[in-house]
């Protein structure tokens, strides 16, 4: 009896040490969550790697071992390498390039057409047979062999009515294509920006067909190719906090980018004006779409706008090489705010190699996992301290930030093909989300 007593109090201390020391940022909590592959899988594109492959899958979901501040994707780390898997169906000659990805609750990934590394003067247009344009593609994580087109393109610079799984595009323009996609997990739909019309496209996730769509700032008058500057929406992103479900995209304007904000009603539908003359088509009024960062980097675009679990966002720029960064915000009562600095990559303008992709991540350590603890970006140039090479791929960032004196010896790095210079044409990046709970 007295021995349990001891220990009873030994633990209890140990209990009241470990809570004394625990921190959001820090700990895993005393409850341990364990993720179940494919969570915390990661799936990157790029502009065709020279093998024609455009879209990878790098199984990042036990983390604690890859090399910080080395390359894991190093052959010479042999059993210790991440494991990557490049499907059959990922390739130019098939879907073309992609650059954007959803990825859904049954692990679906959606990758969309894109024209950017042409736009970017990186790589020559290629789009895939099916898709074209706007095509959007659908893989399951469970059968990688299998890759259907989801969404096609109705040649044309206006919209059919007709509701099926077409976007219209009239085929003019360098970098004319999809901007970004994203899933909306409360209603269990797809969200796309088209560069055709400046639109906000409402997607069956099972069918592709168009739900409806939304028209944000001076309707559309049908015209061949991109669509003006500040009518340009390049990256999307979905929101739910306290039932209200919002969607986020990024305005192109002339020397900065803007961000705002339509909330959706109850059945995943814009809450905003239907247009009389065309069906299923809501256009912007004064309480519909709200601007909630009114002036954010010095690039042409934002491409990707991603939120951890307890809602903050982040946001990728992307345009010259070493001149693009990422931000993170929190919503501090109404004002979304600037959290702590993240530097993507190492060059005379440290921490501007920002490729456009980014999003949160689980921290293993131990086998249980810190829920967005990590903050993947991709990037065109990097350095870290234990590699002999300059990386272009992916940085994984502490989510307290990174230093630009440090980053080199303190982040995760994953090069997209071992060593060779590839800036310009690397991507975005998702990752499959915990179900541990909201820790971080």
């Amino acid at each position: 009896m007295k021995n349990s007593k001891i220990i009873f109090v030994i633990n209890s201390l140990l209990l009241l040490v470990l809570f004394a020391s625990c921190s959001k940022e820090s700990c895993a909590y005393v409850t341990e969550c364990v993720q179940n592959k494919p969570e915390g899988f990661m799936v990157c594109t790029n502009a065709n790697d020279g093998n024609g492959n455009v879209a990878v899958i790098h199984e990042t979901t036990f983390n604690s071992n890859a090399p910080i501040g080395g390359d894991w994707n190093d052959p010479s780390l042999g059993t210790g390498q991440v494991v990557s898997s490049n499907p059959t169906n990922w390739k130019s000659n098939i879907i073309g390039n992609v650059f954007g990805i959803a990825l859904d609750k049954s692990f679906n990934i959606y990758l969309s057409a894109t024209d950017v590394y042409n736009y970017d003067s990186f790589a020559s247009t290629i789009f895939g047979a099916t898709g074209g344009r706007c095509g959007i593609y659908k893989t399951n994580v469970n059968s990688l062999g299998t890759t259907t087109t989801l969404v096609s393109t109705f040649t044309g610079n206006a919209w059919n009515y007709a509701l099926t799984n077409q976007l219209p595009n009239s085929g003019f323009d360098t970098g004319n294509s999809i901007g970004n996609i994203a899933y909306d997990k409360a209603n269990n739909q797809l969200f796309a920006t088209n560069l055709e019309d400046g639109r906000i496209y409402r997607l069956d996730p099972t069918t592709g067909n168009v739900k409806s769509v939304f028209d944000p700032f001076s309707l559309d008058i049908p015209s061949n190719g991109m669509v003006a500057v500040g009518e340009r929406i390049w990256g999307i992103g979905v929101l739910t906090q306290n039932g209200i479900t919002e969607v986020y995209f990024a305005r192109t304007q002339a020397g900065f980018n803007s961000i705002w904000s339509i909330q959706l009603n109850a059945s995943g539908e814009f809450i905003a004006t239907p247009q009389p003359l065309q069906a299923n088509v809501f256009n912007d009024t004064a309480p519909s779409s709200k601007n909630v960062i009114q002036k954010i980097g010095n690039q042409n675009k934002i491409t990707d706008i991603e939120f951890s679990c307890t809602g903050k966002m982040m946001l990728a720029e992307r345009g010259a090489d070493h001149n693009a960064s990422v931000f993170e915000y929190e919503k501090i009562g109404t004002t979304w705010t600037v959290t702590v600095p993240f530097y993507a990559g190492d060059n005379f303008n440290v921490g501007k190699s920002s490729a456009g992709g980014v999003d949160y991540g689980a921290r293993e350590s131990g086998g249980s996992f810190t829920t967005d603890d990590i903050v993947w970006v991709s990037q065109n140039y990097a350095n870290p301290f234990n590699t002999s090479y300059l990386t272009y791929g992916v940085q994984g960032i502490s989510s307290n930030g990174n230093s630009p004196t440090t980053y080199g010896s303190t982040d995760l790095f994953i090069d997209r093909n071992n060593s060779t210079n590839y800036k310009g044409g690397i991507g975005d990046v998702d990752v499959f989300d915990s179900s541990c709970p909201c820790n971080n």
